[in-house]
């Protein structure tokens, strides 16, 4: 008797779990379904009209049309067969991404838009169209360039969304092999947050570096410098400037150098291509690998001398700097102490690890998608840096412009859209948040290839 109720026990059991799995599987394909419509069906917003203040001297040697004390930058069309003729220039240096495994994503091709709407659209085709001139604009005055500019910028941020909502259906599964770094964090609710949210967010994260009275460093003899990197030092204006292969062929280096400070990433050179990028450098963002690895030569060669440079290196989620310096992700540390003592008066400095987290959070918190559980990419690690020191902060082709290329860096000749999308880094998401927090217009970032943002100093919070 006693078996037969036990048996009568356990199937009632079993019928209940596999009720409720059932139609948990149902609900959550039904918002699944009603996010991929909000996602597909979506009407583009309304573009900007911010018009901005330059005061560069630089600006006055192109065609500007002033208003009051307000100026519009009107800088040349550029060649649409801008990338026959630079070729020639590329360099032969090694790229310093962060890994991004075995995941390398498709080639894209434009989705055309269509009367009717797919009941089930596929959300692993890519939307966003690499290596094309169709939206271009020869004369950034015409209506015509005004609704491509606009067409380009809804396929953007769609293609932004469905990156986001493809990872997340992977990175909720919640399996240790994607939390390398252990992440335990539970946060507040994830939803799109507002521009003025997204600042006072990243206000709140400070900039922290390692300095000569922390443990272990201290006591391991590290002659780290006494004040933090360029300490109270800002600045009015401010370029970063990323390493994107769309910036080959821009002819924006004059631009670039003519702002107060200029940042870099990694080994991203400037001889060779000051047309595109400048030559000024006033700070670099290194990640560890930059550091580490022999090719790139941190320790002799002049890219990374005269200049201010914050070094990063993931920790796990909750580590001390103790357990830090014990199993960093790259072994950094006798090359950084052997920097040091070459090299006393070498403003290099290692960004606390924690903080990488804390600007992880900011992301996770202003997403309504499951992200990947990898610390932000060094160029999110710069515009946030830059928003602390600058006044004004322009950031090129981080947001993608119509010349997006499949082009990994201006300096490498390497195919992969991961640089552009992720793989890796939560870049998708970086990219989306930075394009909420401009406040330039559409043809600004998307015809000429930048993105312009109040300074955190400036924010009201």
């Amino acid at each position: 008797m006693k078996a037969a109720a036990m048996s009568v026990w356990v199937f009632i059991n079993l019928l209940c779990f596999g009720m409720c799995g059932y139609l948990y599987l149902i609900w959550s394909q039904y918002w699944m379904y009603i996010e991929k419509q909000r996602l597909f069906n979506k009407t583009p917003g309304t573009p900007q009209k911010t018009t901005l203040n330059y005061q560069d001297t630089y600006l006055e040697n192109y065609n500007l049309k002033i208003v009051s004390n307000y100026t519009t930058l009107q800088i040349d069309p550029v060649r649409k067969n801008r990338r026959s003729a630079v070729g020639a220039a590329w360099s032969s240096n090694q790229e310093s991404s962060k890994p991004s495994g075995s995941l390398v994503r498709p080639s894209t091709n434009i989705v055309r838009k269509s009367q009717g709407r797919p009941r089930f659209p596929n959300i692993h085709k890519p939307i966003l169209e690499f290596d094309s001139d169709k939206y271009v604009c020869d004369d950034y005055t015409t209506p015509n360039c005004e609704s491509q500019t606009i067409e380009f910028k809804e396929l953007l941020l769609k293609e932004f969304h469905r990156v986001l909502m493809s990872d997340s259906k992977v990175f909720k599964s919640g399996l240790d092999s994607q939390n390398p770094y252990n992440v335990k964090y539970v946060g507040g609710q994830r939803r799109e947050r507002s521009r003025q949210e997204v600042l006072c967010a990243l206000k709140a994260v400070q900039v922290r570096t390692v300095t000569a009275k922390d443990e272990p460093f201290a006591r391991l003899g590290f002659h780290i410098p006494r004040d933090p990197l360029q300490q109270n030092r800002t600045f009015n204006t401010c370029a970063v400037v990323t390493s994107a292969g769309a910036l080959l062929g821009s002819r924006l280096g004059e631009f670039i150098d003519s702002h107060d400070m200029v940042l870099r990433f990694n080994n991203a050179p400037t001889i060779n291509f000051t047309d595109d990028v400048g030559a000024k450098t006033t700070f670099r963002i290194l990640n560890s690998q930059v550091v580490t690895k022999p090719e790139f030569m941190f320790l002799e060669d002049p890219l990374y001398k005269d200049v201010s440079i914050i070094i990063w290196d993931p920790a796990n989620y909750s580590s001390t700097l103790e357990e830090w310096y014990n199993h960093p992700d790259f072994p950094l540390f006798p090359v950084y102490k052997r920097l040091l003592e070459r090299r006393p008066d070498a403003d290099v400095h290692l960004l606390r690890p924690e903080v990488l987290w804390d600007l992880w959070a900011v992301l996770q918190d202003s997403s309504q998608y499951r992200l990947r559980r990898n610390p932000p990419s060094s160029g999110f690690i710069g515009v946030w840096f830059a928003l602390h020191r600058c006044a004004r902060v322009r950031v090129f082709e981080y947001v993608p412009s119509v010349r997006a290329t499949r082009r990994c860096h201006y300096h490498v000749a390497r195919d992969d859209t991961a640089c552009t999308l992720g793989a890796w880094h939560p870049l998708a998401q970086e990219k989306a948040l930075a394009e909420r927090m401009r406040s330039n217009s559409d043809l600004d970032v998307f015809q000429r290839g930048f993105i312009d943002i109040t300074g955190l100093n400036n924010i009201s919070c």
